[in-house]
């Protein structure tokens, strides 16, 4: 059976897949897509996440080629409830840390740095194509993520195949805060009565630190049929 390799933009990546795979009966072994971020400069911190599989889940593999000198990369652990540092000097960066496909990481550009920098990540889709499903186990605490399956939904969405499924997924009492990269800061949505105060957009390639009121599982279904 021959295959078919999709290369597909951030804003239609799943929207991409489901019709081009619904008019043929030829499925392909793996989706290949990028999504595209951009870093913001002069020293400012950007929240992102690894949407993809490229094979080379790390810092060097992921942000070596775009990220200049005097860079940084922060990796969160939710063991130790703290984060990692990457630092980038001579060329080289001081520590490698893997980022796996759904994780989020903060970038921080040099001071330096007068021009936004963009950002594509390529790879493959970590479902499998037809009927894959993807599960992040979440812990009760800190967790900073991505959407593993480059879905884009929002907190309110209802739970179903093709869908965000965050938000339906967490307990009340949880949050979920985005980063506002103009302002710097934190925007929080907490959830109570099963209702969310804030109804986050929820986009691949960004990262949300994820509060869980208890450990749960967040599911994630690709169906392309």
């Amino acid at each position: 059976m021959r295959t078919k390799t999709l290369l597909l933009s951030a804003a239609a990546l799943v929207a991409g897949v489901v019709s081009s795979q619904a008019q043929s009966n030829v499925y392909s072994a793996n989706i290949v897509g990028y999504v595209t971020t951009v870093f913001q400069p002069a020293g400012k911190y950007t929240l992102v996440a690894n949407p993809l599989d490229s094979g080379s889940n790390n810092v060097v593999g992921l942000v070596d080629a775009t990220l200049p000198n005097k860079s940084q990369v922060l990796v969160w652990d939710p063991v130790g409830q703290t984060f990692i540092t990457a630092s980038k000097g001579g060329g080289s960066w001081d520590t490698n840390i893997a980022i796996a496909p759904g994780v989020g990481f903060f970038v921080k550009t040099p001071n330096a740095q007068v021009a936004p920098i963009t950002n594509t990540f390529v790879g493959n889709i970590i479902a499998s194509p037809n009927g894959g499903t993807n599960r992040v186990a979440l812990p009760a605490a800190y967790y900073l993520s991505g959407t593993p399956i480059p879905f884009t939904g929002a907190l309110a969405d209802p739970q179903g195949t093709n869908q965000v499924n965050l938000g339906s997924t967490l307990p009340n009492k949880s949050q979920v805060l985005a980063w506002d990269a103009n302002g710097q800061t934190f925007i929080t949505a907490s959830k109570g009565a099963g209702a969310w105060d804030t109804n986050l957009a929820i986009v691949p390639g960004a990262g949300y630190f994820i509060s869980s009121k208890a450990a749960t599982n967040w599911d994630q279904q690709l169906q392309v049929q």
